[in-house]
């Protein structure tokens, strides 16, 4: 018979075997929970080993470049977001400011670098490394580091900034000059109306050789047309030289050279008024190969006369088409005050006393090459070399005699320059002298 109240027709254990029942129960729960709780670590173990091996985002990397991820317009959160793209590998290093980009305004470091390449090309210099900064201006600039090519004159490496939200090139200092970024490149526009270029690259320069300049191009699509300095206190433009396409050129001049001469001559006049000038020399430069002949232009070099005596440095260089009888080039060196020339005086030293001193220091330079020396100019000239910037003291500028020379080794070495000798006029003394093998 049955003992439990709730379920009459269940069958009648003893006790101590009811006990045992529910205890084999028990185990059997605990076994099951046991398995189920396997089961559980071996998917969280296998979830975890598979989040592991998908793409998550990473800390910075300053040799690897973040990715920005985009949104449909209608995603896109409210806040101020990176608005930079840049590419998986740059190849270069990126700075920890370029993980702090917090205005759309902005530009993105492929455009950034884009526009840094119209400047310093791929084929000159090498990126080193790009940064974001605002330490120098107030302003986001990027920060480029840039190691010249193996071709440059320097190896040193240096630093390059642009205005991070127009593009703009900066150089310390610029803030400073008298004439400003935009008004150079109002002046840049203006002064060459007839190219109309889509927009005027301007850069400010500093050094000892050039003064305070502004260095501009005129740029069509990416491709500078014309390039040229500026003075950054007057805004006088000091130089330029504009590209000639070799296209739909004739294989010869169509202008000679006495007709680009006279366009060189109404050119520096115009933009200079009355100057005492002689041109000393003018040749013909073509473009092309020997085998494929293009029209290329005339140089002309004007030197400064100052009481009937030339300039070794002030004076002028123009270039113009041969085709179009446009100027396509042009210098301007005209820096030295009247008053900074030496007063003139019959020379006390002769021609032949001075290319004979010459000769003697030359065969005590090197003495295996006195057999080959030669004498190709000797000429009395103001020695008006200075840095730019400088404004030479009152009667500072020397009149000397100039001496060319070369000897065998120069003459066989097609880019070796003659030698060059100055001797002061009147006391004969040796005032510079540039010999080398």
């Amino acid at each position: 018979m049955s003992t439990r109240p709730d379920d009459p027709d269940a069958t009648y254990l003893p006790e101590r075997y009811r006990q045992q029942v529910k205890a084999k129960k028990q185990r059997r729960i605990y076994k099951k929970l046991g398995a189920a709780g396997i089961v559980i670590m071996v998917f969280i173990v296998a979830y975890l080993l598979l989040i592991s091996m998908l793409p998550v985002p990473l800390p910075f990397n300053p040799l690897k470049s973040p990715v920005t991820p985009t949104l449909p317009m209608e995603e896109q959160p409210t806040a101020p977001v990176v608005n930079v793209t840049i590419a998986v590998t740059p190849g270069f290093v990126l700075g920890m400011g370029i993980s702090t980009l917090h205005s759309p305004d902005m530009l993105s470091l492929d455009k950034a670098v884009s526009i840094f390449r119209e400047e310093y090309p791929a084929e000159t210099c090498t990126l080193i490394s790009a940064n974001l900064t605002d330490r120098y201006s107030g302003q986001m600039l990027y920060e480029f580091i840039i190691q010249p090519g193996v071709s440059s004159s320097t190896e040193t490496r240096f630093v390059v900034f642009i205005d991070a939200v127009t593009g703009d090139p900066y150089t310390q200092g610029q803030e400073n000059t008298r004439i400003t970024q935009r008004q150079a490149q109002d002046l840049a526009r203006k002064a060459f109306p007839g190219i109309r270029p889509d927009r005027v690259r301007v850069r400010y320069s500093a050094s000892p050789e050039s003064g305070r300049t502004w260095n501009f191009a005129l740029i069509k699509g990416t491709t500078p047309i014309l390039t040229g300095t500026m003075d950054a206190e007057t805004g006088l433009i000091s130089s330029f030289t504009q590209t000639i396409q070799k296209v739909g050129r004739p294989a010869g001049p169509v202008t000679g050279m006495p007709a680009a001469q006279k366009i060189a001559d109404r050119y520096i006049s115009g933009q200079n008024g009355p100057v005492a000038v002689n041109m000393s020399e003018g040749r013909y430069f073509p473009l092309g190969s020997p085998s494929y002949p293009v029209a290329g232009r005339y140089v002309f070099i004007y030197n400064r006369i100052v009481n009937d005596i030339p300039c070794e440095d002030d004076g002028f260089i123009t270039g113009v088409d041969s085709v179009t009888g446009e100027i396509t080039a042009y210098e301007r060196h005209w820096s030295a005050p009247d008053n900074a020339f030496s007063v003139t005086s019959e020379p006390l030293v002769l021609k032949r006393k001075a290319t004979f001193a010459v000769l003697q220091q030359a065969k005590e330079t090197y003495p295996e090459s006195v057999s080959g020396l030669r004498i190709v100019s000797a000429e009395i000239r103001w020695m008006d070399q200075h840095p730019s910037g400088v404004i030479p003291r009152p009667g500072s500028i020397p009149l000397a005699w100039k001496v060319t020379f070369d000897d065998d080794i120069i003459r066989t070495n097609s880019s070796a320059k003659p030698a060059i000798a100055w001797l002061d006029v009147q006391t004969g003394s040796i005032l510079d002298f540039k010999y080398q093998h």
